[in-house]
């Protein structure tokens, strides 16, 4: 998919809302989008018509650690929401954003995974907490992220991955690469989760210059991309 760009005042975002059960939001907002913290993002739902308590957030570490949003803030890599009038955030700069949420809407996630994260499947952890018994009913966005076009790894790299993701791997090819959107996608499916609940977006991180935030195109001037979901009160 390829989600279209919205403009407001602070910037530009993409808005998720309509792939979720009814009464969960979920933005992605992008390059010139200046400030993600808690408050501004706050500021821009309410902009949305979206007027929330909280925007909860954690420390990201590249871990596999899932937590509960009434948890935060503390050192994490998603975080799981039930209360209405919330939202949990993370941010991204090639990493991949994951935002779900479970058939009624009752329980909503932000993560945030590299490929640390991927390698030890936070998703699937994030999945199970926000599904409980029933993964059928999960709702998933897998927003922009740096795309194998642009993420050249080390073979060691690539051979971490093909040990814990056997014959997941493209065979060939000029240089190691990894499709993180992609494996994270597989597992959310190999989980139980519908292929057609399953939302990939179509832009890489580094390709799109104008549009997203890039580490790897430009290192520590990128800015970040906050993706983030919720209830409404």
């Amino acid at each position: 998919m390829l989600s279209d760009v919205l403009h407001g005042p602070q910037g530009s975002y993409l808005d998720l809302s309509t792939l979720f059960p009814e009464g969960v939001f979920a933005y992605v907002t992008l390059k010139g989008f200046e400030n993600v913290a808690p408050e501004t993002l706050r500021e821009f739902l309410r902009g949305r018509g979206r007027d929330v308590l909280a925007v909860h957030r954690v420390d990201q570490v590249h871990s596999a650690m899932v937590v509960r949003a009434d948890q935060s803030p503390c050192s994490a890599d998603a975080l799981v929401g039930s209360a209405a009038g919330e939202a949990v955030r993370v941010v991204t700069a090639d990493c991949v954003p994951i935002l779900l949420a479970n058939a009624d809407g009752s329980r909503y996630a932000a993560v945030h995974a590299g490929w640390k994260g991927t390698l030890a499947r936070i998703v699937e952890s994030a999945a199970a907490m926000v599904a409980g018994r029933d993964v059928s009913g999960i709702t998933a966005y897998v927003g922009p992220a740096i795309g194998p076009c642009c993420y050249t790894v080390d073979g060691e790299r690539v051979a971490a991955f093909a040990r814990e993701f056997p014959g997941w791997l493209p065979q060939g090819g000029s240089a190691p690469t990894l499709d993180l959107q992609s494996i994270n996608a597989r597992m959310l499916e190999r989980a139980g989760v519908p292929r057609d609940a399953i939302h990939v977006e179509e832009r890489c991180t580094a390709c799109s210059l104008g549009l997203c935030c890039s580490y790897r195109r430009d290192g520590e001037r990128a800015g970040r991309m906050a993706s983030l979901v919720g209830r409404t009160a």
